[in-house]
């Protein structure tokens, strides 16, 4: 039977829907589930429209794939950071030193976010995670894209996007820029996925007459009226990113990419048009790989870095330069910390509490979140602030129901001034 995400693929030549990873759906198997986590039940997630279109507001999240080593980004003062990484230790003399802050300094790729941070249009969330952590890649992203709901198979996103009346004329309303961005699928809704530019395109051999097939009026046949309305907004989402970058068939509009994502510099810059365009763009998703640092961590993460670093400083000055720093809110996730212990490859491995960050004018400066290395939990930094503080502000910001999506508020920390 033609499903409307076979027919997405195979008439429009791109991948609109996004699945979860396989592997994904094996959480609740692996581990018990937390005791806060509400539980989904049909009706009581997913009906969190995005009412912010007349302030027009905008949320950019970059997805850090793999775990990103929060130590090394966010390096804390205390000496027994330093005990446990002989070698792999930020020098002190290399540190970026963060203004009014003694306790804490920022990786030297992350110098060009020094500035914001003492701007007070930066903060920064270390320790985030949630209770009864898992080390599983697949396992923690999904919980993070459910935002822990048991049961439920639509994201934190997804869920406010499914009832938004004006997703069918906006096809680009959430856009995913690399590997796909699960936490956007809704039991309806499907984002616009980009893996590359130049393959957001329909194929130029597609028959003419599909087009005119698919104008027609509603089919009488549920499956082939939803198979229409698919196709017409696949072949609006490839309209309006042509719009936007000119012909994305051009081989100069390609990004570099890394295994899991957009090369962070080129997606930002492409997040910064859609967020700045007069599409109706509301989220955008940017995906970049290589964050599993087990090896070689210090020149990898070095690298991974400075993207992230010249990336944001990139996006920040582009949309102030559109004068539109008061409408976009940026913030960074990434499925979980490192172990506290450098291991014998000159990595780490995967631990528990990571490091979040937020962008914009609008953010409650400063950093919100602690990390106590005398209180571990099993070698990993205990988690102390629960990621679903970080969506109540960003979907607080969207002027969404958080409740809706998220089952109740999460107010463990004030995120926005």
């Amino acid at each position: 039977m033609l499903s409307r995400r076979h027919f997405i693929q195979l008439g429009a030549g791109l991948a609109v829907g996004v699945a979860l990873d396989s592997c994904a759906s094996t959480r609740r198997d692996l581990g018990a589930p937390a005791a806060s986590a509400p539980a989904f039940t049909p009706g009581s997630l997913g009906r969190a429209s995005v009412a912010q279109h007349a302030t027009g507001h905008v949320l950019v999240v970059v997805q850090l794939n793999g775990g990103n080593d929060a130590l090394n980004t966010l390096v804390p003062s205390d000496g027994r950071y330093r005990d446990a990484r002989p070698t792999l230790a930020i020098p002190e003399a290399d540190l970026v030193a963060l203004r009014g802050v003694s306790d804490w300094s920022l990786h030297p790729s992350l110098a060009p976010l020094a500035p914001y941070f003492a701007a007070g249009n930066a903060s920064f969330l270390p320790g985030i995670g949630f209770d009864d952590p898992e080390r599983s890649h697949f396992v923690a992203m999904d919980r993070w894209w459910r935002a822990d709901a048991i049961g439920a198979t639509t994201g934190w996103l997804g869920r406010v996007l499914d009832a938004d009346a004006t997703a069918a004329d906006t096809p680009l309303l959430a856009t995913a820029l690399g590997s796909g961005a699960p936490q956007l699928r809704g039991q309806h809704f499907q984002p616009a996925t980009v893996l590359q530019p130049s393959s957001f395109a329909l194929p130029r051999l597609l028959d003419a007459s599909l087009f005119t097939t698919a104008a027609r009026p509603t089919s009488t046949s549920a499956l082939v009226a939803q198979a229409q309305a698919a196709f017409l907004a696949s072949v609006g989402a490839v309209g309006s990113f042509a719009e936007l970058l000119g012909d994305p068939t051009s081989t100069s509009t390609d990004v570099a990419t890394r295994a899991g994502g957009f090369d962070l510099v080129h997606g930002l810059d492409i997040a910064a048009k859609l967020a700045v365009s007069n599409l109706g763009v509301r989220v955008v998703v940017v995906s970049v790989g290589g964050f599993d640092t087990h090896a070689n961590q210090a020149a990898t993460q070095k690298s991974l870095l400075a993207d992230l670093g010249n990336g944001v400083d990139a996006f920040m000055k582009s949309i102030a330069a559109a004068g539109a720093s008061d409408r976009v809110l940026l913030a960074t996730t990434t499925e979980f910390g490192r172990r506290v212990q450098q291991n014998g490859s000159g990595g780490t491995d995967h631990g528990a509490g990571g490091l979040s960050m937020m962008f914009g004018p609008m953010v409650a400066g400063g950093i919100h979140g602690a990390v106590d290395l005398g209180d571990l939990l099993d070698g990993d930094i205990r988690p102390s602030l629960d990621p679903r503080t970080l969506y109540t502000a960003c979907l607080d910001w969207l002027g969404a129901a958080v409740e809706s999506s998220l089952g109740k508020r999460y107010d463990q920390v004030a995120l926005l001034a």
